[in-house]
């Protein structure tokens, strides 16, 4: 069944939408669910004919539906390249013959991948025989939307996820007694020695490749790493195996799946490879592989090291693979979440990501003068595309031509223009022993932007994932009591969206005062005159929707704090708008 491109839901399970890497090749001709349709969307990428099979299975774009029982489908013996199932646990048959099932449907030289709960029903997983071919990951964290899979026996990789990347995850806005419980197990889960966290994880993935079946997408690209080794200017001799990692996320269809490599013994990743989620290349890929070499051109010394190297664009099965060095630390994001929010380490975590983005700026930065053309191609050029994405809305309009006609007030000032990072945030940021060492995911980075676009992101996205680590205090000295309370916006905007954004920026708290003295302080350092910042916080909304464009709810909900900002324009930063020169540190008196 032909089809123009899947359309993915806007929550998107993140194992499933990487299970190209493993398949053969990457890819299917033909694909069957069975007993259900969450996985048509992924089917629907993967394969040029996908069905889905169970009662009460609806078609979409891409996929067709056939009402009928899971352990038994309406279509003869090896009719196709791949045969998923989502839950062996939620089909509604016994477990063991919707697997005799897929065997039945799946040819000889396809796959079956079945995702199912350890536990209770291990007896009944259609795990591998010993000495047969498959195999199972451990899916994490959670059986129904993990993120990453593993081998549980992979130590190094099991260490890394629990100590370097894992935390204790808070739906935002969640409160009730079953959320706290929830995140209080993880976090004991991940308190205990990683091998024992990981085994003990509900989620696995089953992959079952049929007898003919050639080597999996996941399998070639650790063969061309450990072929190429030397090639690729890695350092000692080339490993007898790879242990992967691979790494889900939530963006639908521009989406890289993600494979972290580790040598046996090694702490770290040697070499990550992305790949795209759907289809044979990407233009994000294409990107991501000319800003690293053009961004670690730009800069030098501890700032230049914290950037991956590039390792080139490869091919594998007609895939195209981008290799690069992998970085040493914690994730912040982890790191940040072992506390509950306190102004103190929100404090921190400002000043470590702003003074590794200002060392940036300073190796890169190159002066100019603001101009008609520099606000034209920077300002004006997204500000019209965001206001299209939100249907032309004329409220939205108005607020947008308010920061642009404050932006032309800076005509004639200098500016230096730098290096960006384009998605600076905890989350693609490492550290260790108190200093950034990576950055990674380059992929929307550039030469010669504004020097504000990171560094309002990232106190901005810090805001943002606030309460999706701890509960916000309610009492006491780190007290955030309005937090949530959106006032005139009530109705206007989301809340998921707009609570940290109105913390941050409009309402008087501890976050509110830490964000506007780490972005002052930080933009008098950079040699930005305090004038841009109304301008720099309404674009950082404008940059949030079209970063979201391909998750409907993400850019209504950005859009939502926009059309919330346009109906009550008020933020710390206006006080600052008739700033036209900046203030270094040595020159204030």
């Amino acid at each position: 069944m032909p089809h123009n491109g899947p359309s993915p839901p806007a929550s998107v399970d993140h194992v499933w939408a990487n299970a190209r890497v493993l398949l053969p090749g990457g890819r299917a001709a033909t694909a069957c669910q069975l007993g259900g349709d969450q996985l048509g969307p992924h089917l629907a990428g993967l394969a040029g004919l996908a069905v889905v099979v169970g009662p009460g299975t609806r078609p979409g774009t891409g996929w067709s539906a056939v009402a009928a029982s899971a352990g038994r489908a309406p279509f003869p013996g090896s009719s196709f390249d791949l045969v998923a199932v989502e839950d062996l646990g939620a089909t509604g048959r016994p477990a063991a013959e919707v697997v005799e099932e897929a065997r039945r449907l799946c040819r000889p030289g396809g796959s079956i991948v079945v995702g199912f709960r350890a536990g209770l029903h291990r007896l009944r997983s259609p795990a591998p025989a010993p000495g047969g071919p498959g195999t199972v990951l451990v899916a994490l964290p959670s059986p129904r939307r993990p993120a990453f899979l593993l081998r549980a026996g992979d130590r190094e990789v099991a260490r890394y996820f629990v100590r370097h990347i894992a935390f204790a995850y808070r739906p935002p806005g969640r409160a009730r007694p079953w959320a706290r419980l929830r995140q209080a197990q993880t976090r004991a889960a991940l308190a205990a020695p990683p091998a024992v966290a990981v085994r003990g994880a509900p989620g696995r993935l089953a992959v079952l490749p049929g007898p003919a079946a050639p080597a999996s997408l996941l399998e070639g690209v650790g063969e061309l790493v450990r072929d190429r080794w030397s090639d690729l200017g890695l350092p000692g001799p080339p490993p007898p195996r790879l242990a992967p990692l691979v790494v889900g996320h939530r963006r639908p269809t521009t989406g890289m799946a993600i494979v972290l490599l580790f040598r046996d013994g090694d702490r770290t990743p040697s070499v990550v490879a992305k790949l795209p989620r759907y289809g044979t290349t990407s233009p994000s890929l294409r990107r991501e592989a000319g800003t690293l070499e053009a961004v670690r051109g730009s800069l030098h010394g501890p700032v230049r090291d914290a950037v991956p190297r590039s390792l080139g664009l490869h091919r594998v099965d007609g895939t195209e693979v981008l290799l690069q060095t992998g970085s040493p630390g914690r994730h912040l994001v982890a790191e940040t979440a072992r506390t509950r929010p306190r102004p103190g380490a929100f404090g921190r975590q400002l000043d470590l990501v702003l003074a590794w983005c200002l060392a940036m700026q300073r190796t890169s930065g190159r002066p100019e003068t603001v101009d008609d053309a520099l606000i034209a191609g920077t300002l004006e050029a997204p500000a019209a595309a965001c206001l299209a994405a939100l249907g032309g809305d004329p409220a939205v309009g108005r607020l947008l031509d308010r920061a642009l006609d404050r932006a032309r007030t800076m005509r004639g000032t200098p500016l230096p223009l730098v290096t960006c990072h384009g998605d600076f945030w905890a989350g693609n940021v490492l550290v260790e022993r108190g200093r950034v060492c990576g950055v990674v995911d380059w992929e929307r980075g550039a030469l010669g932007g504004l020097p504000f676009w990171d560094l309002v992101k990232a106190v901005g996205s810090a805001a943002y994932h606030l309460d999706r680590y701890r509960s916000v205090p309610r009492r006491g000295p780190a007290a955030l009591p309005g937090w949530g309370d959106l006032g005139p916006w009530r109705g206007v905007a989301e809340p998921q969206f707009a609570a940290g954004f109105r913390a941050a920026f409009v309402q008087p708290c501890w976050l509110a005062d830490l964000c506007r003295e780490a972005l002052v302080t930080t933009f008098r350092r950079t040699g930005v005159p305090l004038g841009w910042l109304p301008t720099a916080i309404i674009m950082y909304l404008v940059r949030q929707v079209l970063q979201a464009t391909d998750s409907p709810r993400s850019v209504a909900g950005w859009g939502s704090v926009l059309r919330a900002l346009a109906f009550s324009p008020a933020t710390w930063a206006d006080q600052f708008g008739d700033r036209r020169t900046f203030i270094t540190k040595e020159s204030r008196g």
